[in-house]
């Protein structure tokens, strides 16, 4: 009995066995289209802001239809609206004052260069109407000769001296941010107060120093028609980013030329995808990301380099 019994156990092991194997790879299927929708939906949710379509879905690769979510309308606008929120103070009273806005969109619309948010021959203006156009103009620098947003950030300095405006094309290109000391009543914000030990460093001695980049900026002037800028008085220079600059457009290029340029954008890109900053353990994808960056100036490669990373979708 022992001997015959014995085949009919072995056929049963081998067919428990049989059924294992297929139990557990279609476990490991469920399991890749769950990681598979879970990877779509994170992508659609953080490129475009809304729930992952079927195309999407059903793709095998998500991520291999990063390329091609940047290139819609929704991610599009998106993106225009975190610019516009990253390198403004806040919401401006009039279109024509979020020029981050409308002249981002404009560019990712032509799939042109990061750079020329700051340095394209373009100025955002408002049209008799009110709205806000993107206008081509040789003598423009990106948003930061838009006329509404020369005005809105030129600040009060008494001499015309446009401090605001040095810190914010600072913060816009390179991403420095400067903390305001509370000035306490009748305190001295005058050249003089700036050059005491408090307020030196930001305003005269680092590499940022906002009094010392504004001398090559226009000065603003106030008449009774409104705000006018004339130039800057005559041999104004300061150096930044080891050049002598003595325009703001020279001022501006030279900190596009920079490294710090290249950081804005893959910081700009963690910030867009994620939410936060980069963390230490991601220095391989921010790496992936420059490399990217430096190949072709544009921002969706930026943006593809760390959403398509194998860490994004975990």
């Amino acid at each position: 009995m022992g001997t015959a019994y014995r085949p009919l156990l072995g056929a049963l092991a081998a067919a428990g066995a049989f059924a294992a194997v297929a139990h557990g790879s279609a476990r490991a299927e469920d399991d890749d289209g769950a990681s598979r929708e879970r990877c779509a939906t994170r992508l659609a949710i953080a490129i475009l802001g809304e729930a992952a379509d079927g195309e999407l879905l059903a793709a095998a690769e998500p991520r291999a239809q990063v390329p091609a979510l940047l290139q819609r309308p929704a991610f599009r606008e998106r993106f225009a609206r975190f610019l516009n929120a990253t390198l403004s103070s806040g919401p401006g009273e009039k279109a024509s004052e979020d020029a981050p806005y409308f002249l981002g969109k404009h560019l990712l619309e032509k799939n042109a260069p990061f750079r020329e948010l700051f340095v394209g021959p373009y100025s955002v203006r408002a049209d008799a109407q009110g709205n806000a156009i993107v206008a081509d103009d040789p003598e423009g620098l990106g948003i930061f000769r838009s006329p509404d947003w020369l005005v809105r950030y030129a600040g009060n300095e008494v001499n015309g001296l446009k401090i605001a405006t040095a810190y914010r094309i600072l913060n816009n290109v390179t991403g420095v941010e400067i903390t305001a000391v509370t000035t306490p009543p009748g305190a001295d914000v005058t050249e003089t107060g700036r050059k005491a030990a408090a307020c030196r460093s930001c305003h005269y001695e680092s590499w940022y120093a906002l009094d010392s980049i504004a001398t090559v900026l226009t000065r603003k002037r106030t008449t009774p028609e409104g705000v006018t800028f004339e130039a800057p008085p005559e041999g104004a220079s300061v150096t930044v980013a080891g050049q002598t600059v003595r325009s703001d457009k020279e001022l501006v290029s030279a900190l596009v030329a920079s490294k710090d340029f290249s950081y804005r954008a893959c910081r700009l890109s963690f910030e867009f995808l994620y939410g936060r900053a980069e963390s230490a353990c991601e220095g391989d994808v921010f790496d992936a990301c420059m490399a990217a960056f430096a190949k072709d100036g544009l921002i969706t490669s930026a943006l593809a380099a760390v959403a398509q990373s194998g860490s994004f979708c975990q």
